[in-house]
């Protein structure tokens, strides 16, 4: 790679700077960080003053609801979360691992190494950490605000369903990974990754299947939160792991047979 001048020296110019670079100087992680935090936002303010909203709006309509509980802070959160913040993850990631989507770009890079797939675990561990603090931020957000408007979050278990969520987003950037192995362009792969992804909770309707699925884990730290033991996301959590390696497999394998 070509080398970039700092400080009066020349520092080489390496894939995993170059995706920092992306990530950065596109302001990509502006979507990520801002959607996720904008989310831990309304989710604490939401559950908090939904008794006062029903009441604004309500009109003449009378509607009892319980009283806001610390929870309901996180219940609105990954409710969100799993719409708009996965979709702002699955469109930041398409911009990074549709590698083959400008081709001159793609011809310029595959002729700087060894091997195409070189170029796959930068994008995706560059992207990867993004999302993932944006999920820190936005659970931290939701966390601190719920504290201060509703009432204390157990400390452990919203530490580990943050994980589990970040063990989830992994698996949704490797299923993002193999669509753009098949298709050309970032909108495509827009569009088929996230037709992949939403399809996991309707097949989740057999409880049986359920338990190992990747898309259990999204609800983790609200399932923790409420005194769910840890154990019972093993099998969802092995499920993401094993399927991440093998859907990162499959997207190597694409791109290393894939021709310009």
């Amino acid at each position: 790679m070509s080398a970039t001048p700092t400080n009066g020296r020349r520092v080489p110019m390496t894939l995993w700077r170059l995706e920092r670079a992306r990530l950065v100087r596109t302001h990509r992680w502006l979507l990520l960080v801002g959607v996720y935090a904008s989310l831990g936002v309304l989710g604490a303010l939401g559950a908090r003053y939904l008794n006062e909203i029903i009441e604004r709006f309500g009109g003449e309509m009378t509607i009892v609801a319980p009283e806001p509980q610390p929870v309901d802070g996180l219940i609105q959160f990954v409710s969100n979360g799993a719409q708009l913040g996965l979709l702002a993850v699955v469109v930041v990631a398409a911009g990074a691992l549709s590698l083959d989507a400008k081709p001159e770009l793609s011809a310029f890079l595959r002729t700087k190494v060894s091997s195409p797939v070189v170029l796959l675990l930068p994008a995706y561990a560059i992207t990867l950490l993004g999302a993932a603090l944006g999920l820190a931020l936005g659970t931290g957000v939701t966390w601190l605000l719920t504290e201060a408007l509703i009432g204390p979050l157990p400390v452990g278990p919203v530490l580990l369903g943050t994980l589990l969520g970040g063990v989830f987003l992994a698996f949704a950037l490797a299923v993002v990974a193999a669509v753009a192995g098949f298709t050309r362009s970032q909108a495509a792969t827009v569009l088929g990754a996230l037709g992949a992804l939403l399809l996991l909770p309707a097949v989740g309707v057999v409880d049986a299947i359920a338990v190992w699925l990747p898309s259990r884990l999204v609800t983790a730290v609200v399932a923790l939160a409420e005194g769910q033991p840890a154990g019972e996301f093993l099998g969802a959590t092995l499920v993401s792991v094993a399927a991440t390696a093998a859907l990162l497999g499959l997207a190597a394998r694409r791109l290393s047979r894939r021709e310009l």
